[in-house]
C-alpha cells in the first residue's frame, strides 16, 4: 500500500431515525456544513439539482483538527435510497467514501467505508511520516460527523412534532 493511502472503516448507530431519514441527510452534500460543521466549512453546488443524484457535484472546503484545510469536489457514484450512499472525491484527496444504512430496533446502523489517497504535494510527500498524525485526524474528525448528524436528525424530527 502506497504511503500516502488510507482506509478507513467505521460504524454509527443513529437512535429514532430510520435508513432512509439518515440517507435523506448522507446523500445530500449541501447539508454537510448544516450537521458535520466542524469538519464542512464550505459547499458549493457546482450541479444544479433538487435532489440527490448520481453524478452531482459539490466543492468542499473540510479541515480537521491539524492545521491544514482540504478542497476537493465531491461526486455522487452510487444512491440507493435508505440503503447506500458512495460519493467519490477528487482534489487534495482521492478517494470513495461508501455508508450503507440498515434497520435497528433503535433506528439505523450506518457501515461507513473511506478509501483515500492523499495527493496535495505536500501532505502526499509527508504521508508516510505523518501516518499517525493524519489517522488521529480522521478519528478526531469522524466522532463529530456522528454526534453532528444525530443532532441534526433529533433536530429536524423536533421541528416536525412542533409542526404537527
Amino acid at each position: 500500500m502506497p504511503g500516502n493511502s488510507f482506509r478507513f472503516d467505521e460504524t454509527w448507530d443513529i437512535p429514532g431515525a430510520t435508513p432512509q431519514e439518515v440517507w435523506d441527510v448522507l446523500a445530500d452534500a449541501e447539508l454537510l456544513p448544516l450537521w458535520w460543521g466542524d469538519a464542512y466549512k464550505e459547499i458549493v453546488k457546482l450541479t444544479p439539482t433538487d435532489r440527490p443524484t448520481v453524478g452531482a457535484r459539490v466543492k468542499a472546503r473540510a479541515r480537521g483538527f491539524l492545521p491544514y484545510e482540504l478542497n476537493f469536489i465531491l461526486e455522487a457514484v452510487e444512491l440507493v435510497p435508505g440503503k447506500v450512499v458512495a460519493v467519490k472525491t477528487i482534489g487534495d484527496f482521492d478517494g470513495l467514501w461508501r455508508a450503507v444504512l440498515s434497520p435497528t430496533r433503535e433506528g439505523t446502523h450506518v457501515d461507513l467505508t473511506w478509501q483515500v489517497l492523499v495527493e496535495r504535494p505536500i501532505l502526499k510527500l509527508l504521508s508516510p511520516l505523518l501516518r499517525p498524525a493524519f489517522a488521529w485526524n480522521h478519528r478526531w474528525t469522524t466522532p463529530r460527523g456522528e454526534a453532528g448528524l444525530k443532532r441534526y436528525l433529533a433536530e429536524q424530527r423536533a421541528k416536525a412534532n412542533t409542526a404537527r
